[in-house]
């Protein structure tokens, strides 16, 4: 590529073409510029963005969108897709970080929020819901699709509540106090061992009973 960033206009988003060759600190100081200098066009906008060229761990990920929050005034961001690839969630050998974790996008609108929900709060989208941060007891994520958790559930899951049973419920590490997918719910055991060590985990619906597995097993 002549740029590590280039940004094109598809319907009402952005795709952003990233140079796989490029370091990622060149590729947000060229990212955070195309932004700067087109900050009257992103401004108070929901913006659906495509990243394109290079695969994104979620601190990567996290970074950009900070970039566009902070310096092109972007209220929210939509990440379309049309599958998501667990495989991705999987973290590198190189990486130590629980929440460097890969994830790939496509084309369904998908939610992104970021942070930790406390108890009490509640999340709701009607598209692919993805949290960068704990669920902690007491809160609740509910998605007509699939609930991706990049950070720990140890609150209330709910996907699939269109009643779609092809739904999943993905967290780097599965604590919940319940989840559901469409009609069925599974609660956490009584007693749980917490020596074990933790990995990602994928919960989806098998034989009309909600199982949890290693996303390695998937």
């Amino acid at each position: 590529m002549s740029e590590p960033v280039v940004l094109k206009g598809f319907g009402k988003g952005i795709a952003v073409i990233l140079d796989n060759s490029c370091d990622f600190d060149t590729i947000c100081d060229y990212f955070k510029q195309k932004i700067v200098n087109g900050k009257n066009f992103f401004s108070g906008y929901e913006i659906p963005i495509q990243f394109i060229g290079r695969r994104l761990n979620s601190y990567e990920l996290q970074k950009l969108i900070d970039i566009m929050k902070t310096f092109g005034g972007v209220h929210d961001i939509i990440f379309p897709w049309d599958e998501i690839n667990f495989h991705h969630l999987v973290p590198m050998s190189n990486e130590s970080d629980e929440k460097k974790m890969l994830f790939s996008t496509s084309s369904k609108d998908a939610k992104i929020y970021k942070g930790t929900l406390r108890s009490g709060q509640v999340v709701k989208s009607d598209t692919d819901i993805i949290i960068i941060g704990d669920v902690n007891p007491g809160a609740e994520v509910i998605s007509a699709n699939n609930i991706i958790i990049l950070g720990a559930l140890r609150g209330v899951a709910h996907a699939g509540a269109s009643g779609n049973k092809d739904a999943v419920v993905f967290a780097i590490e599965m604590n919940p106090v319940q989840i559901r997918i469409a009609n069925i719910i599974a609660r956490a055991p009584d007693e749980q061992n917490q020596e074990q060590e933790r990995v990602p985990e994928v919960a989806y619906i098998e034989d009309d009973t909600i199982v949890i597995k290693p996303v390695s097993q998937f």
